[in-house]
């Protein structure tokens, strides 16, 4: 089986994220990987390479690089709906050229519209899209809805959703890497971080509410909480808006300690689980949010600590015994904070997450959208 992979994010910055978890545990079954990227653009001289076209083995993978202009016109609007038009142009046509050149069975896709446009969807082979978060532009996730064989989703929320919207969809979650995370190093991190005698309530990743009404529910937990410390880890997302500096002041005007990380390699992200007494997942209560299958959950779970998350629709259908739930404002997350602190609750197993497992389900679906559109006629024939 031959795959082209359009992932949600350029392969640079795609480190820790589900596509690198799912290819780099891919079964050994003879399949041929093709990665379709584009370059990250950061000055005049990434500009001019991103305009060629190049390929480059990584590992097992093939990693093609599709022509790709600036968004200039996008950061003016601020409607990344489906990116700079010119891109979605230049990628569809890229699409269909290795599509066509290398043979390819199965052309599978993410969120990549805002930064390359939505892929082909007239090339006549198999097309799975991998459904990772809500959609929040309606036409776009009906295109992707519409126009796919099978849509892969990491919730049962968004299985319902796009069941309800006609679509073919199954189940494959988000995973977690449990060994990475059980081998993080308690002790040295909290040394390091000056933090060794302190109760540490984390946020790991910058995936919150931005009405920051988890700082005021640490500071109203504080007051029950004697050495209750902040620990955010992470940096911000090239191109988003910052929030990283919004929670450091509202520490300070609260009188929360605080301490920060920035951005850290996947690699020793185990370590400060391991230092977390209690993690948080303050998101908002919205759609977005109640369809999400939040990996950091997951892995604070796998690290065997107590969470404090709003309650999301997703949440409550897994009932995890260590995710307490509780509204997204200041005194319901406190009185979970405190909870969580001084209750010792039971964990819930996640091996059916593990990311090995997940990538043989995930390979499994896309062998079976395969072998549907072959004895559908010839799969091979570009549109």
């Amino acid at each position: 089986m031959k795959l082209l992979w359009v992932p949600h994010m350029a392969w640079a910055v795609l480190d820790g994220q589900r596509e690198r978890h799912l290819i780099s545990r891919w079964p050994d079954g003879g399949d041929e990987i093709h990665v379709l990227t584009w370059r990250t653009l950061t000055g005049p001289a990434a500009y001019a390479r991103s305009l060629r076209p190049a390929a480059e083995r990584h590992g097992a993978v093939t990693l093609h690089y599709g022509p790709r202009l600036p968004n200039v016109l996008s950061r003016i609007t601020g409607n990344y709906a489906r990116g700079f038009w010119p891109n979605e142009k230049l990628f569809q046509a890229e699409v269909r050229r290795l599509v066509r050149d290398l043979g390819i069975d199965l052309l599978l896709y993410g969120l990549s519209h805002k930064a390359v446009g939505l892929p082909p969807f007239d090339v006549n082979v198999a097309r799975l899209f991998d459904y990772l978060d809500m959609c929040v532009y309606p036409e776009v996730e009906d295109a992707y809805i519409r126009n796919s064989d099978l849509v892969t989703c990491t919730s049962t929320v968004l299985v319902d959703r796009v069941r309800e919207r006609g679509g073919r969809a199954t189940y494959v979650p988000n995973g977690v890497d449990s060994r990475r995370i059980a081998a993080g190093d308690r002790v040295a991190t909290r040394q390091r971080l000056g933090i060794h005698d302190r109760t540490v309530v984390s946020l790991i990743g910058l995936t919150s509410s931005r009405t920051l009404f988890f700082v005021d529910a640490l500071a109203e937990a504080a007051r029950s909480v004697p050495g209750l410390i902040f620990l955010v880890v992470g940096g911000d997302i090239s191109g988003t808006k910052s929030i990283l500096a919004p929670i450091r002041e509202r520490c300070r005007e609260l009188g929360v300690p605080i301490v920060t990380t920035g951005q850290i390699p996947s690699a020793q992200i185990g370590d400060y689980f391991a230092a977390t007494d209690v993690g948080l997942y303050p998101g908002d209560a919205n759609a977005y949010f109640d369809a999400a299958c939040p990996i950091k959950v997951l892995e604070y779970t796998a690290a065997r600590k107590p969470v404090v998350a709003t309650s999301l629709e997703e949440l409550r259908r897994l009932a995890f015994p260590n995710v307490l739930l509780a509204p997204p404002e200041p005194k319901a997350y406190a009185t979970q904070i405190v909870r969580a602190v001084e209750e010792r609750l039971d964990v819930a197993d996640v091996s059916a997450f593990d990311w090995a497992t997940l990538a043989g389900a995930f390979r499994e679906a896309c062998a079976e959208t395969v072998a549907a559109r072959v004895r559908a006629g010839d799969p091979r024939r570009i549109a």
